[in-house]
């Protein structure tokens, strides 16, 4: 059955609930301080759609599905900062996917996409989650590194972070390692290593 009016609004209210999530990414100044999860999944979703096409073997359509859903869990499970204590992420994830499988019966291709983009089995869902990861450096580097300083990211933790992520797809860890030779000759975006070291 067609969805109603009333169950249009509920979905809009899912997205602007979605929009109330907040991430530790700053962005540049004249924007809001950091990015909220509707303007980083829209920004994964836009890189996705640019990039896809150059790479045949990826289904460009599923690339911009799984960028739209890939955080919606987090209406329900918040968002984890990668470089803090994930502690129960995975348990959080699990219980917000079945917590929207029990609202959204009537989407369920966006059940689907969230469920297929989680196994990161398919090349695009493996693309998804390292372009997950590259998006929020790139914003970072275009900020001259105002986000890791202040969050107090080195260099090797950096590094380390992603390399640990990024090398699932191919395709993105071409260009994940084409961020680190650019970033190697700009050390000073990042946090000082001593600075941790002290804290």
């Amino acid at each position: 059955m067609k969805p109603d009016i009333n169950r249009l609004l509920e979905f809009q209210k899912l997205l602007l609930q979605f929009q109330a999530i907040q991430r530790k990414v700053n962005i540049p100044p004249g924007l809001d301080d950091t990015e909220n999860d509707v303007e980083h999944s829209y920004d994964i979703a836009m890189l996705g759609w640019y990039l896809a096409p150059y790479f045949p073997e990826l289904d460009v359509n599923k690339v911009i599905r799984f960028s739209l859903a890939h955080d919606i869990v987090e209406v329900h499970a918040g968002d984890t900062y990668s470089y803090g204590d994930i502690g129960d992420k995975v348990e959080r994830e699990e219980l917000a996917f079945k917590q929207l499988a029990k609202e959204w019966q009537d989407f369920p291709d966006l059940l689907a996409a969230i469920h297929e983009y989680e196994s990161r089995e398919t090349p695009e869902a493996k693309f998804v989650y390292a372009l997950d990861k590259l998006a929020p450096a790139l914003i970072d580097y275009i900020n001259e590194g105002r986000g890791w300083r202040h969050l107090k990211i080195t260099a090797k933790m950096f590094r380390a972070e992603k390399d640990r992520k990024v090398p699932i797809s191919p395709e993105i860890n071409e260009y994940m390692d084409q961020l680190h030779d650019v970033l190697a000759m700009q050390l000073h975006l990042f946090a000082p290593e001593e600075a941790t070291e002290e804290s």
